[in-house]
């Protein structure tokens, strides 16, 4: 369970009715905005749409089976799109394959590898989406702090958009160091690990119920879903999100600039000297243990995870190439 109050702002998404071949949500931290759900193959995107309109969402938390799709509505979206995993550790593209929820009945399923495959191709679009934007970001952010270095005054639009991510990113706009070191990426790998230990591979109640896979606390009243068997003393819930790509979106926001993971941070930014090998995530994990109150066994628990998954795989995975600018979530 994650130890902080998470400062995302849930954000609309719009699903199918009945069949749920489409969906909008957001994977951006702090934009909002709507999207139809889209999937891509082989570069060409294709956009799946319902005639019977927006599919109905339920307060976070408190989402009924009508209001979730199911793993056969999951299929018949998958029969659309040529996405097979062995392809992915092959080295082929991943689809841009977008799902807003959690199958409600996800845990039904009495075959592990069945669910564990799907629990992957739904998540692993996502977390290459989120990771994607984030070096999109960072490289406008390298540039105009190059150009701040030789000048000291950048156009009005260019600053103004640096003073709004150092302050998403809790950061001063003068120390581009330590802003760079928050603009990053996550390993694939990790990421993954982490949403299955906090999801139980999507069959937690949190994730069914409201679409978080990372454990995220907040205090306000109502605002999440109350843990079973919380102690009377405690006022916590854990926080629910209106999509899947919102809950991977605050985890990863949250890596990149809460106080907690600034080791973390650190360790992440020796990769970009060339110093050390890429894919070697020992490192990064060892820093986690403040991510759970397991602490180290925490840790243990990922290793293994991304070990017997062949999560690293998926390291250099990156989403089949764009031909539309909206074809991203």
């Amino acid at each position: 369970m994650q130890l902080f109050k998470s400062g995302i702002k849930s954000n609309k998404i719009a699903t199918l009715a009945g069949l749920v071949l489409a969906a909008a949500y957001l994977v951006p931290e702090l934009v909002e905005s709507t999207y139809d759900v889209r999937t891509a193959s082989n570069g060409e995107a294709r956009v799946f749409s319902a005639k019977n309109g927006a599919f109905p969402v339920g307060r976070p938390g408190r989402m009924s089976k009508s209001d979730q799709f199911d793993m056969a509505s999951l299929d018949t979206a998958l029969d659309q799109v040529d996405y097979q995993l062995q392809d992915i550790r092959n080295g082929q593209p991943v689809p841009r394959f977008y799902v807003p929820q959690i199958p409600v009945d996800i845990a039904d399923i009495t075959d592990v590898d069945q669910r564990k495959k799907a629990f992957i191709k739904i998540v692993l679009p996502l977390i290459l989406s989120t990771n994607e934007k984030i070096l999109e970001r960072r490289e406008r952010l390298s540039v105009l702090l190059q150009d701040k270095s030789r000048n000291d005054n950048l156009p009005p639009a260019d600053q103004k958009w640096l003073d709004e991510i150092a302050i998403q990113y809790r950061e001063e706009a003068t120390d581009p160091e330590q802003l760079l070191l928050k603009v990053d990426k996550i390993p694939v790998s990790l990421a993954l690990a982490q949403a299955v230990e906090e999801s139980g591979w999507g069959t937690s109640r949190f994730a069914r119920e409201g679409n978080a896979l990372f454990g995220q606390r907040i205090w306000s009243t109502g605002k999440g879903i109350v843990p079973e068997g919380r102690a009377e003393d405690k006022s916590h819930e854990v926080k629910a999100f209106r999509s899947i790509g919102d809950s991977i979106a605050a985890y990863i926001h949250n890596l990149n600039s809460h106080s907690a993971y600034a080791e973390f941070r650190e360790i992440r930014a020796r990769r970009h000297s060339g110093m050390q090998i890429t894919h070697d995530t020992s490192p990064l994990l060892d820093t986690l243990h403040v991510y759970s109150e397991k602490g180290p066994e925490y840790v243990d628990n990922l290793r293994s995870l991304i070990e017997t998954n062949q999560f690293d795989d998926f390291e250099d995975a990156a989403l089949s190439p764009e031909q539309l600018a909206d074809s991203r979530p």
